[in-house]
């Protein structure tokens, strides 16, 4: 299989598992599962590739900043989305999540500890905010024929322009744009427009439980290509993303009888 091929094929498969196991599993467990480095990874890999293992180490640090900035847009969300309508408290949260890589890729520009030092208490508020609201259903209502197409057309959209883009971006720029959230907001979007605040707010939860998985995929990613084999080191990364956000799938995942 081709390079663009698998770009092609991967990504959507990937989409497509997320939102059967929301479906099927609730809001929550699909937040968890978007969280995890499904669209980050791909695109990591692919940079190491296509850009060299140096460039994809140095673009995990601006994933690292980029990850701040997608906290950040859930920050506001679990704080207004209570209070305001959907558009709004979307379009707030859109507009946090530029200002937040505005500041911190490109005014701050924290490096990879001090960025680490400023996500991790950020998702762990986002998580605490949003279980005062949590709904943890599974939705009865059957979403439009057009949902899953479009929410496959946008995660591989965004892996194909980051691949793409990657000489002309640099390995900053292209790492801040890697952890972009193409696969939740499409679930938080149907979420709230489905079942209401509580369930998208499910969503946003979940997804902050799993970036703790991403963040640990960025660090180890830095950490290892270049020291290690490239296989190896992504493979060491993705099983320590897999080891922080298992005990929450674990812990939340409550399938409904048939």
């Amino acid at each position: 299989m081709s390079l663009i091929a698998a770009k092609i094929a991967i990504t959507p498969t990937l989409m497509w598992a997320v939102s059967a196991a929301a479906r099927r599993w609730g809001s929550l467990v699909g937040g968890i599962l978007s969280g995890l480095p499904l669209t980050s990874a791909p695109i990591s890999i692919y940079l190491a590739v296509e850009q060299g293992e140096r460039f994809a180490a140095e673009a995990a640090i601006g994933s690292v900043e980029g990850l701040g900035a997608v906290t950040l847009c859930y920050l506001a969300y679990a704080l207004y989305a209570p209070r305001m309508g959907a558009v709004a408290s979307i379009g707030l949260a859109l507009a946090a999540f530029v200002l937040g890589g505005a500041v911190l890729h490109g005014l701050v520009r924290p490096g990879l500890w001090l960025a680490t030092a400023i996500d991790l208490p950020a998702m762990a508020l986002v998580v605490a905010l949003c279980r005062r609201r949590a709904a943890s259903g599974v939705s009865a209502r059957r979403p439009p024929r057009w949902d899953m197409p479009a929410r496959l057309a946008a995660a591989t959209t965004l892996v194909l322009l980051v691949s793409t883009l990657a000489p002309l971006l640099g390995p900053g720029l292209s790492g801040v744009l890697a952890p972009i959230p193409i696969i939740s907001w499409p679930l938080i979007v149907f979420a709230r427009v489905q079942d209401g605040v509580g369930a998208s707010l499910d969503v946003v939860r979940g997804s902050a439980q799993g970036a703790f998985g991403v963040l640990a995929f960025y660090i180890v990613v830095h950490a290892t290509l270049g020291a290690m084999e490239p296989v190896l080191a992504y493979t060491l990364s993705i099983a320590v993303s897999a080891a922080c956000v298992l005990p929450w799938l674990l812990a939340h995942r409550n399938p409904r009888a048939a």
